[in-house]
C-alpha cells in the first residue's frame, strides 16, 4: 500500500490521538500531518496544503459543521472519510469525497475496511495518493519530544500581592462558577484562575483531564465512579473528601467519550 499524507480533523484531543494511534498501528506509513480542532483551522490548513491527502474528518466540530470547510477551501485532490457519533449526516457527506462514514467509537476492523477499501480501488482514487519520502528520524525525534513536553505542568495563580505556583496533578478538577474559572485540589482549595475552560482543556494532558461539561474538567484521578442517569446521560462520583457545588452530569453525547476515556 503506497503511503499516505493524513489529516486528523477532531474537536476532542482524547479521541484526536486515540484515532491517531489506531491508524499508525495498523499503518505505520502513514504521516499524520497535523491535527485539528476547527472548521477555521482546517480551511487555513486546506488553503496552504494544496497536495493530495487523505482526511479524518469529526462533523461537529468547535466552531461549527464540518460542511462549511467545502464552501471555503478545494478538497477535490482529497479523500476524506467522516468520523462521527452521529448518522444523520451520511447522504450529505457523501456529497462529498467521502470513502467512509464511520460512527464513534471507531472500530479498528471498520478502520481496517477503510484502507482495505482504498487498496482495492487505487485507480480510482490515484489522485489522492502522495509518493513516498525519506522520513527525517531526527527531526521526527524532536517531534516526539515536543508532543511530550507540550502539556502544562504548572499554573500560576494570584495570592494578594503575590503568586503560588500550583502542580496540575495536585488540580481535582476545573470549574466555572459565577463566570470565573476556579481550580479546586484534592484537599478543596479553591484557587481563581485568568484562563477559561476551553485554554485549558488545549493545554492539559489528554490522558489525565477531560472536559466533562460547559462548567466541568475532571482530573482522572479525582473519579470514584460514574453512575447511569436517565436518557443515556452519566452522573461523575468523586473520590470520598473531594466536594462540589452541584451533581457533574455528562451527556448523552459525551457519555462514550467518558467512557473510552475511563476504560484505557
Amino acid at each position: 500500500m503506497k503511503n499516505y499524507k493524513a489529516l486528523i480533523v477532531e474537536d476532542e484531543p482524547l479521541l484526536s490521538r486515540a484515532l491517531r494511534k489506531q491508524i499508525e498501528n495498523l499503518r505505520p506509513g502513514i504521516i499524520i500531518d497535523d491535527e485539528l480542532r476547527t472548521v477555521e483551522d482546517t480551511v487555513k490548513w486546506l488553503k496552504v496544503n494544496p497536495e493530495p491527502a487523505l482526511i479524518f474528518m469529526d462533523i461537529q466540530l468547535a466552531d461549527g459543521v464540518c460542511f462549511s470547510i467545502f464552501d471555503q477551501a478545494d478538497v477535490s485532490n482529497k479523500a476524506i472519510v467522516f468520523t462521527t457519533a452521529y448518522n444523520e449526516y451520511a447522504i450529505e457527506a457523501f456529497d462529498t469525497n467521502s470513502i467512509a462514514y464511520l460512527l464513534k467509537p471507531i472500530k479498528t476492523e471498520e478502520l481496517r475496511g477503510v484502507f482495505t477499501k482504498l487498496e482495492k480501488v487505487t485507480q480510482l482514487v490515484e489522485s489522492h495518493l502522495s509518493s513516498p519520502s525519506r522520513i527525517d528520524y531526527f527531526r521526527l525525534a524532536e517531534e516526539i519530544t515536543r508532543q511530550q513536553n507540550r502539556f502544562r505542568k504548572r499554573l500560576l495563580v494570584a495570592k494578594a500581592d503575590s503568586y503560588k505556583q500550583i502542580s496540575v496533578d495536585d488540580i481535582a478538577y476545573f470549574m466555572v462558577e459565577n463566570k470565573m474559572t476556579m481550580a479546586i485540589t484534592f484537599h478543596n482549595r479553591r484557587h481563581i484562575l485568568d484562563w477559561t475552560l476551553a485554554e485549558l482543556e488545549e493545554d492539559l494532558n489528554p490522558d489525565e483531564f477531560l472536559r466533562m461539561n460547559r462548567q466541568f474538567i475532571v482530573n482522572l484521578n479525582a473519579i470514584d465512579r460514574v453512575e447511569n442517569y436517565f436518557n443515556s446521560k452519566l452522573i461523575i462520583k468523586f473520590i470520598p473528601g473531594l466536594e462540589t457545588p452541584e451533581r457533574i452530569v455528562v451527556s448523552r453525547e459525551r457519555a462514550n467519550i467518558v467512557k473510552c476515556w475511563l476504560d484505557r
